[in-house]
């Protein structure tokens, strides 16, 4: 009765929103697009401040992001300006929400919402409603959300500066010859956390073993999605590769590449398909481990960058 308790964690985020998570509308593509803005404590509109824009799973919801993966408290204590969209869905109420990438499922990608598009929108309306230090921009999802961290990142390079997917990747199809986006225009700072046991998207790549619909996708490998970044910031060829046996998990650092930007990878051996450090598990996600907290970890990398090359 997995799911069920997982339908009532979902039934509760959508009436339990936090007072500082303002809800607010975008109108975008002839749709009334929807988000959410979480301020730190003492928000001064007078001080520019980071922007992290949270993507969710697919068939997930803002709501249920905010509540399974903790940047919330992140957001309070290094005082970023968190925000957290929702994607598109068969039905009016913000349950079951998918992201477009081209080649993924579900009803953004059927319907060919262009989520790319809207990411850019929203970026340039957070800029207009709230004072964003430019160079600060990031985007951060699961998933779903993940995949489409790598496509608009790629696309909107001008605005985004960093990206962390969460056991997602950069390139798949309905077929073995995948499809990757536009190389960027500009370098693009890239934390990516994978899991070894993860079947949804697989670490080496390949067709999915589990999926959420009846048609399996073929997706990238975590080392072909860093490639795809290493290329496109002429970071090194080969990695430095860390091995973390008390977080059961391994690092490949690629370098410093165009104007400083790096590409790194945390693969974690004891996980599937989840947030590591995140809560309870949504319905198709696996048991997050705890041992590695990648909302810490990409936070640190994101300073780092800003203050030049080293070890995240």
């Amino acid at each position: 009765m997995r799911w069920l308790g997982s339908l009532v964690l979902v039934l509760m985020c959508l009436f339990l929103a936090r007072a500082e998570d303002r809800r607010k509308t975008l109108e975008f593509g002839g749709m009334e697009r929807s988000y959410y803005v979480h301020l730190p404590p003492g928000y001064d509109p007078r001080e520019a401040l980071p922007l992290v824009i949270l993507l969710h799973g697919g068939g997930g919801n803002a709501h249920q992001a905010l509540e399974n993966y903790p940047l919330a408290p992140l957001a309070d204590r290094e005082k970023f300006i968190l925000v957290v969209p929702n994607g598109t869905g068969p039905l009016r109420r913000e349950i079951l929400k998918t992201w477009n990438v081209g080649w993924g499922f579900g009803y953004a990608q059927r319907q060919k919402v262009d989520d790319v598009g809207f990411i850019r929108a929203l970026i340039l309306q957070i800029k207009r409603d709230y004072l964003i230090d430019p160079s600060t921009v990031y985007l951060t999802g699961l998933s779903n959300g993940a995949i489409l961290c790598h496509y608009a990142a790629a696309a909107n390079s001008d605005l985004v500066t960093g990206i962390a997917p969460v056991v997602g990747c950069a390139g798949g199809g309905e077929t073995p010859r995948l499809t990757f986006p536009q190389p960027p225009k500009r370098p693009v700072n890239v934390i990516m956390f994978n899991g070894e046991l993860d079947r949804h998207v697989p670490l080496a790549g390949g067709k999915q073993t589990l999926h959420t619909e009846d048609q399996a996708r073929f997706v990238s490998s975590a080392m072909q999605s860093a490639q795809f970044w290493t290329q496109a910031n002429g970071c090194r060829q080969r990695p430095l590769v860390t091995e973390f046996p008390e977080l059961k998990a391994t690092r490949y650092d690629w370098g410093t590449g165009k104007n400083g930007s790096r590409v790194v990878l945390w693969v974690l051996h004891n996980q599937g398909h989840a947030w590591p450090g995140g809560t309870s598990p949504r319905a198709g996600s696996d048991q997050p481990s705890q041992l590695l907290k990648a909302h810490e970890i990409f936070w640190q990398f994101f300073k780092d960058a800003l203050r030049g090359p080293c070890q995240g």
